[in-house]
């Protein structure tokens, strides 16, 4: 072939050629920058799953940006794209879940004009979704409910059961929440989010104490779930429920499995406390104690650890009655970690312990006179006295009865109570107590007696109004404060000064009851803000103050008494001169 031939066909060609590459060059730049698009979208969509129901975190947000970015380039560079309505929906996804609510309906707009009713199920799934996130939860519900009825692909179903149940959720209406989050679940293809659904169902029910519906779906996460951490939990929390379920041997049997698989590795201290408890749930307390001990050793500075140590704290109150031993093992759950749930409880258990020791010092004094008592005809202490030994009193009863669960011992110390310091206020208090306590042993026909004499001797008191509203067989005959106050608050706007006398009558007749002391509030602000009479607001102040002094109104009794009192002294001066 003639060389100027060859030279002629390869010119022809050459045009061809170029405009070929240039074709490849423009697919590969916009298939690559969709493709990213598509990798950004993968990687947020799954930091959001498996933190949902939480603020979705900030590198999830930023990814989603991204894929707006690349997704808008390829649909505004590259019109003859063919996914233009998969990406037109990554950008209504990245946009709803950055919380752009009016940029997501602006491209549900852009999508609409672009491809009309082929997309009619996309667009009214995520204005639905919008509407939700406008404060208008049953017109999103509605529109997914329709949606649903219109008929829909099995894994659109599913997202659509998803977000009803996810609006549910958010009005506290679990279980509606929850007949939807399983219709989900069972129909989304998905495995991953399968898993995810599953493991919200699961958490949500352990939560509310449904054991047998968490157990179930905890074994679809096993089963369905790509992230290891849920997995894990999900084997650990499986554990858990058949304990609580009192499945003690079936508990056992798999604590003792996964602890000899090193698969379970990172759950090695989860399930060393597991056993700890399931010793403890069978009376095994040496068993459990010398496990507790060796997890914190073996794993220091972790929350097992500090919830270890919590667990020796308690035990070396309820086994060994040693404060000082558990004021150590309390102490060192925040030593141990600082974000543990048992850090606050563990502090509260500190404080409970040095007041307990404090009132136990108090005491001896007082333990020497009353011991002296026995010897004296006659023997009582004053009024102020009572007051001061009824104090250091049921600082230990409440303790050793409601928070130490030694009520043996504070009836013990109740008994001093009654005994010594009936003129106290608290006098009341300590037979409700004690009431309570004997009650709670089935001492009913004490109990009884003790509650009567309450309403008999103390109509007024709130301990008598609790006992009359939980057993309606006991009446009080005369009207109560509370009563009294109801009426006097009915008659304040008709008839203030008949209601004035209603508020004086229950100050007068009552100095212990809530009531009471809301009462006199009420008379000390109407004669110090409105009827400017200083001298007999400066009463019922100091009347709340020697009454009520631990009451809600003390604090701003005591401000504008000491102010009154101030002026009446500038007065007094000023008439002097």
């Amino acid at each position: 072939m003639p060389k100027n031939h060859i030279y002629t066909l390869a010119r022809k060609w050459i045009p061809v050629a170029g405009l070929i590459f240039i074709t490849c060059a423009n697919f590969k730049a916009y298939f690559n920058t969709f493709y990213n698009a598509e990798e950004f979208f993968e990687k947020a969509e799954k930091i959001r799953l498996q933190n949902r129901g939480e603020k979705i975190p900030q590198s999830a947000i930023n990814d989603y940006e991204k894929v707006i970015e690349k997704s808008r380039l390829v649909l505004d560079e590259y019109p003859e794209f063919k996914l233009r309505k998969k990406a037109f929906i990554l950008i209504v996804q990245s946009h709803f879940y950055r919380g752009e609510l009016r940029e997501t309906m602006g491209t549900l707009g852009e999508m609409k004009d672009e491809f009309g009713d082929k997309v009619y199920i996309e667009v009214e799934f995520w204005t639905s979704l919008v509407k939700w996130k406008q404060n208008k939860p049953q017109p999103a519900i509605n529109g997914l409910n329709e949606l649903i009825n219109y008929g829909l692909n099995v894994d659109m179903e599913a997202k659509a059961y998803l977000a009803i149940a996810e609006i549910f959720l958010e009005q506290k209406m679990h279980a509606e929440a929850m007949d939807n989050l399983e219709k989900s679940a069972e129909r989304i293809q998905d495995q991953n989010e399968k898993g995810q659904i599953y493991y919200r169902i699961a958490e949500l029910s352990f939560d509310a104490k449904s054991y047998d519906r968490a157990l179930s779906a905890y074994q679809e996460v096993i089963k369905n779930s790509q992230s290891k951490k849920q997995i894990q939990e999900g084997n650990l929390k499986t554990v858990q429920i058949y304990r609580l379920k009192g499945n003690l041997d079936l508990a056992a049997s798999a604590i003792k499995n996964m602890l000899l698989d090193e698969n379970y590795k990172s759950i090695f201290a989860d399930l060393e406390l597991e056993l700890a408890k399931l010793y403890d749930q069978q009376n095994m307390i040496s068993e459990s104690r010398n496990r507790l001990e060796s997890i914190v050793q073996d794993y220091p500075k972790t929350t097992v650890s500090a919830e270890a140590y919590y667990m020796l704290g308690n035990y070396s109150i309820e086994q060994d009655w040693d404060m000082e031993d558990a004021l150590k093992q309390y102490s060192s759950v925040v030593k141990e970690n600082k974000q543990s749930l048992y850090a606050q409880p563990a502090q509260v258990r500190i404080k409970e312990i040095n007041t307990y020791q404090q009132s136990k010092l108090d005491l001896e004094s007082w333990s020497l006179r009353i011991a002296e008592s026995d010897t004296i005809a006659d023997f009582y202490f004053t009024e102020d006295e009572q007051k001061d030994l009824a104090q250091i009193l049921y600082s230990i009863i409440e303790l050793e009865a409601f928070h130490f669960d030694r009520s043996d011992t504070g009836l013990v110390y109740l008994d001093l109570l009654i005994q010594y310091a009936y003129q106290s206020k608290i006098f009341p208090k300590a037979l409700y107590a004690k009431s309570v306590i004997l009650e709670d042993k089935g001492e009913l026909s004490l109990s009884k007696l003790l509650k009567q004499r309450i309403i008999n001797e103390f109509p007024k008191t709130d301990f008598a109004i609790a006992i009359i509203n939980t057993d309606k067989s006991y009446k009080i005959m005369t009207s109560t404060s509370d009563e009294k106050l109801v009426t006097a608050e009915q008659k304040w706007n008709d008839n203030p000064a008949l209601a004035m006398d209603g508020y004086r009558e229950i100050v007068i007749e009552d100095t212990v009851s809530e009531s009471s002391v809301k009462a006199a509030y009420f008379l000390a602000y109407q004669y110090d803000h409105y009827f400017v009479q200083p001298d007999s607001a400066l009463k019922y102040y100091e009347w709340i103050l020697k009454h009520h002094s631990d009451s809600y109104q003390a604090e701003p009794s005591g401000k504008r008494a000491a102010f009154l009192n101030s002026v009446f002294v500038d007065t007094s001066e000023i008439n002097d001169y």
